[in-house]
């Protein structure tokens, strides 16, 4: 056989095989290519559609579209409902559009309009410069490697994750470097603001869970710190299309455990970390997306998740001290009168509290569980003038 033959076939091999994933994709249903099969480095074609919800043709959603069939041939105008994410590839770029996204694909002259509603995109083929419009048309926007933008009401919000972006908005030119947001919704001309890099070494990346007991659900989702980040903020989906947003939580920590109970009709859950600015309200760049795939038996009991448990072992007072011993939920976060106490690993404390007065106290043991369920102990001691 001869090189450039064997050279065609692995190219088609490759080409095949790249396919294959897409529609592995969680989400992914079979799409009508548009251009090259395989490839999506040129043109527009619609490759996946979140499992609830509808994409429609039309504003009276009347007609929705089936990427079986769907062929470009004229001006088309796509919009998703509230519950409905989807991707789209164009010209090499991977597009993931969320729930109430609005666009106007016009192939005769291929040109991409975003109208409205939250979008993600990545480079995924090609290396020439890209341009859509934002909005409506004269809004140029000239695509980096990676990036998310809002749009909605004439303004934007863009978070540029990789490469340089440019772009025209009203007649105003912006510069967006790597790692730089901007948010054009207060009028003028505001400065790019920069972004944290996102957190590198996620854990659990790609894992398993095997449910039977119900302490199976307890999970800890860990990464690496992001220097300078004070907090995070981290989201849980049911697909890699983030079109159900079921948990959204700002930690302090570069970990948190989190009771996965509430989510298990699920049969996996995608989850993303981001360095997050409380003053500003702004997410920087998100990790990678890990995800969990659950292999339950739980559902078939119809467990529920549980307040957590607190045990109160022995109250001792030695003059205006009282010595505390007991359990709780290992995986709770246990509080003494306001006081967070820390647990072993088999959820035993002990914990002591000194009062400057004598008299019937009443201490109060709170527990709250990763489910953010929550369980109320009270005790009282006396304590005796000496």
């Amino acid at each position: 056989m001869s090189k450039s033959r064997v050279f065609f076939l692995a190219a088609a091999l490759l080409a095949a095989a790249a396919g294959f994933l897409l529609l592995q994709r969680p989400g992914a249903m079979p799409a009508t290519r548009t251009d090259s099969p395989g490839t999506g480095v040129t043109g527009f074609q619609v490759i996946g559609i979140s499992e609830r919800g509808n994409l429609w043709l039309d504003s009276e959603e009347t007609q929705p579209a089936d990427i079986r069939t769907l062929n470009f041939v004229s001006e088309t105008r796509l919009h998703s409902d509230a519950q409905t994410a989807w991707e789209f590839f164009f010209e090499g770029f991977l597009f993931t559009a969320l729930p109430g996204s609005v666009l106007v694909y016009t192939p005769q002259t291929r040109e991409l309009l975003l109208e409205k509603g939250e979008y993600y995109w990545e480079r995924q083929a090609g290396s020439r410069p890209v341009e859509i419009s934002l909005l409506r048309g004269g809004n140029i926007f000239r695509l980096s490697g990676a990036g998310r933008l809002r749009l909605g009401s004439g303004a934007l919000e863009v978070w540029n994750f990789a490469g340089a972006l440019d772009f025209d908005l009203n007649g105003t030119l912006f510069h967006v470097g790597p790692l730089q947001y901007l948010d054009s919704r207060g009028g003028g001309r505001p400065a790019p603001l920069p972004l944290f890099p996102p957190p590198p070494f996620i854990s659990p990346e790609a894992e398993t869970l095997a449910l039977s007991e119900p302490s199976d659900t307890i999970v800890q989702f860990k990464w690496k710190n992001v220097q300078g980040a004070r907090q995070y903020i981290l989201k849980l989906y049911p697909s890699a299309l983030r079109d159900n947003l079921l948990l959204s939580k700002v930690v302090s920590e570069n970990a948190v455990t989190l009771d996965i109970m509430p989510f298990i009709e699920y049969s996996a859950l995608h989850w993303e970390v981001a360095a997050y600015d409380a003053a500003r309200r702004v997410e920087s760049a998100p990790a990678r997306m890990g995800v969990i795939t659950i292999s339950s038996s739980l559902l078939k009991k119809g467990l529920l998740p549980q307040p957590p448990r607190i045990e109160v072992d022995s109250l001792s007072v030695s003059g205006e001290m009282v010595l505390i011993k007991g359990s709780a939920d290992p995986h709770a976060q246990l509080f003494i009168d306001g006081t967070r106490v820390e647990l072993d690993g088999e959820g035993r404390f002990i914990h002591t509290i000194s009062y400057r007065s004598i008299g019937v106290k009443e201490i109060v043991f709170r527990a709250l569980a990763p489910s953010g369920l929550e369980a109320i102990l009270k005790r009282q001691v006396t304590i005796f003038e000496e």
